[in-house]
């Protein structure tokens, strides 16, 4: 569960995730997974596109009714960011990283990536 934090001024945010949160949101907004030998490559693929929420300043969490309860961020759906590439460049990416480890895709993204991976092989 997020913690309420004091923010500091270089990330704004009031909230902090766990390393098992911080996992879970980096899989929601990959598709892999957040630990393995792929992460260095799928980071350096991702994160020039990457731009960071300004509602929430990267947790995927805000202040929710009362002081201590929090929310996914409407803004970026609980991501902290959002991917700024094109659809092509995305599947690019998918494709690279299927190629190159294709056990590292985790949860429901399995088949939707397979797919891509599979259409793009023939190309």
């Amino acid at each position: 569960m997020p913690r309420k934090i004091k923010p500091t001024p270089s990330s704004g945010s009031t909230w902090a995730l766990s390393v098992v949160e911080h996992w879970c949101k980096y899989s929601r907004k990959t598709g892999f997974q957040p630990t393995g030998p792929h992460r260095q490559l799928l980071d350096s693929l991702l994160y020039p596109y990457w731009y960071i929420c300004e509602v929430c300043s990267g947790p995927g969490v805000i202040n929710g009714a009362e002081e201590t309860d929090w929310k996914e961020c409407h803004a970026c759906d609980g991501k902290g960011g959002f991917f700024t590439g094109t659809t092509d460049e995305w599947k690019e990416i998918i494709f690279r990283m299927m190629y190159a480890y294709p056990g590292s895709v985790c949860g429901n993204t399995k088949v939707r990536y397979l797919n891509i991976y599979h259409k793009y092989a023939v190309h």
